[in-house]
């Protein structure tokens, strides 16, 4: 797959032939690319995009993948450039019209911050995978048992969703550490595709079926860095691992001893009085996280309903080296979510700084790991990952999980 324009004496026209315009209205349609790597050809990240503008100047962007609809509002133009940052985390794209394209970057961290990657969008295009047009010879729908990295030491067993009508199709991949998020796709032949952009990460996924029914010669990029390839069968009693298989509190350890800092410096600890006597949960997150924003969603919401009855939330952000550096992003984190309960800096996301802050457990301690703390101060249950709610009934499991240890330790 490459949906790049070709340039053609300063003007872009699209591979579909549609003439190109002078000026074209923002308002519509698009079709969105990410390069990830300009080497790996048929590896651009699609994604369906809508704007609207009032009198030339962007109003609101919606970005589309699936059922999630994130809807952008951070928009500013200078000149004929758009700037506009996605909502929650720090990613930022620009872009200029030219004919029925935008060409553009992309900056994970931020403008001027980092990598950034080329970004470009097609007019009136709403098939997420318009290069291929054959259709469907196969039906994808149901569990399946995803591999990444298959015959390797590095193998990992997960597990694949997927729903199909026609050549379209959305899905979503599980993992014991969190969910791939919204994802969505199209069958062309026996061809797969699938793509998805949340503004914390761009990812795509290429393979074929054979013909025994299983996906083979997969490819997924997420990065330049990261490039598993992959396989998978229809499985319809497929698992993914549980948390309590891969999180433990360990032995002789009661309770969660830990001192971070507020936004403005000021060290809170574990034995803060505000705590004293609550049902505590404990969040280890952070504001780069897809997952740790799926997470933060529900808790903002049993945090509204139970923070009455004696409910507490502490989340500890591991971002940056230093507080001044990581403040903006929390600070955004909290105000876009909404969140009412409180965040603190816990440091840098290393694997050192990890284990010296979550120091009571072991096993796999992922981004989100939740822990449960009693009236009396002692961790009753630990949860690491988070299946959100691109997952469907997964999530809906998990709520109803989360819920029942709140109020049973409530009730206590």
């Amino acid at each position: 797959m490459n949906f790049k324009p070709l340039l053609v004496a300063g003007v872009f026209l699209s591979s579909f032939g549609v003439k190109a315009q002078i000026n074209p209205a923002l308002n519509g349609n698009w079709l969105g690319a990410i390069v990830l790597d300009p080497t790996e050809k048929g590896m651009d990240v699609p994604f369906n995009m809508s704007i609207s503008s009032v009198k030339g100047k962007p109003s609101a962007i919606e970005i589309r993948s699936a059922a999630d609809r994130i809807v952008v509002k951070e928009i500013e133009r200078q000149g004929d450039s758009i700037f506009f940052k996605m909502p929650v985390f720090v990613s930022e794209l620009t872009f200029k019209a030219k004919g029925d394209s935008l060409v553009g970057r992309y900056y994970p961290k931020g403008k001027g911050k980092g990598v950034s990657y080329k970004f470009y969008a097609l007019k009136n295009v709403t098939d997420r995978f318009p290069w291929f047009k054959e259709g469907p010879k196969v039906n994808i729908t149901g569990r399946w048992k995803y591999i990444v990295n298959p015959n390797t030491a590095n193998a990992d067993t997960l597990v694949a969703e997927f729903k199909q009508q026609g050549a379209r199709f959305t899905g979503s991949i599980l993992d014991p550490t969190g969910d791939m998020r919204f994802l969505e796709g199209k069958i062309a032949g026996n061809r797969f595709y699938m793509s998805g952009f949340d503004g914390g990460r761009a990812s795509i996924f290429t393979a074929e079926a054979d013909g025994n029914g299983n996906l083979v010669n997969g490819r997924m990029m997420t990065s330049p860095a990261y490039k598993p390839t992959w396989i998978a069968m229809k499985d319809e009693k497929a698992k993914i691992a549980e948390s309590k298989d891969l999180i433990r509190v360990k032995a002789g350890i009661k309770n969660f001893k830990f001192s971070v800092k507020d936004l403005s410096g000021n060290t809170f600890t574990s034995d803060d009085p505000s705590l004293k006597g609550k049902v505590l949960i404990v969040q280890a997150s952070g504001s780069w996280c897809p997952n740790c924003l799926d997470e933060t969603k529900l808790y903002k919401t049993l945090y509204e309903k139970y923070h009455g009855q004696g409910l507490e939330i502490v989340s500890l952000m591991f971002e940056e080296n230093d507080l001044e550096s990581s403040k903006y992003r929390i600070q955004r984190f909290v105000s876009q979510t909404g969140a009412k309960y409180n965040f603190y800096y816990a440091g840098p996301r290393s694997k050192k700084n990890k284990e010296e802050v979550l120091y009571p457990f072991e096993g796999v301690v992922a981004f989100p790991t939740t822990v449960f703390i009693d009236k009396k101060g002692e961790i009753r249950t630990v949860h690491t990952g988070f299946s959100g709610p691109g997952t469907g009934s997964h999530y809906t499991e998990l709520v109803k999980e989360v819920t029942s240890i709140i109020e049973e330790l409530l009730k206590e």
